[in-house]
């Protein structure tokens, strides 16, 4: 295989554009155009043996991706042109900010001129799935840093696609999203199969979602839904979304955004109402399971220092001890968690313990690099508690 490569700046890219109209008055302005653009993706072309023509796909990495010991999984897009973009807002967003699910390296997979082909028509489809499974996948599980758990997804007639994937390679993925798929325009073949695996008792242990707008009956999905709710197939796990407030065309993001979410359920940090909700949950033990199959394994800070006030405030001195010191081991270089340890040594009367936290704090702070706002800050609390407790 040549595999070919260059950086791409899809329309998602930042770049500054001065029209000539206010060309004159651009100069009142501090503005200067720069060159350094914001690359969503990289771009390559896959001489597929399969397909026997050249294919066009795009690799994004997440936000501080590292082959480094972390390993990802791998959302994979075969309307990658059109979708592309969105998919990418939509899992930045929700590893990132959110924290809703996992840090993943998505795959978007451009369509050929005829996107009806790929997608779509029986034959040139199954064609186009297994340059995907048996091309593009393998390069890309020998090329980065990835965990072994894949997920396909689509709308519309990528929606399709997705659902015949999962009826005719169900081993290659590990979740099937299929958002308003176009189960109509194959004359519904894939009911038809549906139903003949249903009938064998195929067994096909894997996790489905489907949904659909406001479109009626007429775009087979509701359909689908049917059979498969009166012909089960084996080991399917799957959920049905029917968004009558949607349009085709408005449902994909919303849904990608709810079914991803759903999918990585377990992976939002937990919440505990209060102390003794922590503890009926495992306490410390509880959390270190709950987190020991996440990449990387660290404890949240804020649930430990959150936790550990709250034992403060309950006069549970051992307790509050025990979190915020655990904060600070699982965290090194934070000089958040030192700060609030030296928060809690405060509440808890320990001038000596708080002094040094501070202390600490700031100097970790300082040997890492941390922003200089942050630097700041760290001088200002120890000066203040300095301040407090008469020391100059």
């Amino acid at each position: 295989m040549k595999i070919a490569y260059r950086k791409v700046l899809l329309p998602f890219t930042l770049t500054v554009l001065l029209c000539s109209t206010f060309a004159a008055s651009a100069s009142k302005f501090p503005v200067t155009e720069s060159n350094k653009s914001m690359v969503m993706a990289d771009k390559f072309t896959f001489q597929s043996s399969i397909l026997n023509e050249v294919r066009t796909f795009y690799v994004h990495l997440p936000t501080g991706y590292s082959n480094q010991g972390n390993k990802y999984p791998v959302l994979y897009i075969p309307d990658g042109k059109r979708k592309m973009q969105k998919t990418v807002a939509i899992t930045d967003d929700l590893a990132d900010f959110s924290r809703r699910i996992p840090k993943m390296i998505v795959v978007g997979i451009e369509t050929n001129k005829n996107r009806t082909a790929d997608l779509s028509t029986l034959t040139s489809s199954k064609a186009f799935l297994n340059f995907i499974t048996t091309e593009l996948k393998p390069y890309i599980e020998s090329t980065y840093a990835t965990n072994g758990e894949n997920l396909l997804m689509g709308s519309s007639m990528g929606g399709e696609f997705v659902v015949r994937a999962l009826l005719t390679q169900p081993e290659q993925f590990d979740g099937y999203f299929a958002i308003s798929p176009s189960i109509y325009y194959s004359d519904f073949q894939l009911v038809t199969q549906a139903n003949d695996i249903a009938k064998k008792g195929k067994i096909i242990d894997k996790k489905l979602y489907l949904s659909v707008a406001n479109e009626g009956w007429n775009q087979g999905v509701d359909e689908f839904v049917y059979h498969l709710k009166k012909q089960p197939i084996k080991g399917l796990k799957w959920q049905f979304a029917k968004h009558e407030e949607e349009s085709h065309g408005s449902i994909s993001m919303m849904q990608a955004h709810q079914d991803l979410q759903d999918y990585y359920g377990t992976w939002a940090a937990p919440h505990f109402k209060n102390t003794l909700d922590f503890e009926q949950k495992g306490g410390i033990k509880g959390l270190q399971t709950y987190y020991a199959q996440r990449t990387p394994s660290v404890l949240p800070i804020g649930i430990l220092d959150h936790m550990a006030l709250l034992y403060v405030d309950q006069q549970q001195n051992k307790e509050a001890i025990e979190l915020s010191l655990l904060s600070v081991k699982e965290h090194p270089t934070s000089g958040r968690a030192l700060r609030n340890l030296a928060h809690v040594y405060e509440k808890l009367a320990m001038p000596k313990q708080a002094l040094l936290a501070y202390e600490q704090a700031l100097a970790i702070a300082i040997k890492n690099n941390h922003r200089a706002s942050s630097v700041a800050s760290h001088q200002k609390a120890l000066a203040s508690y300095k301040a407090k407790i008469n020391l100059h």
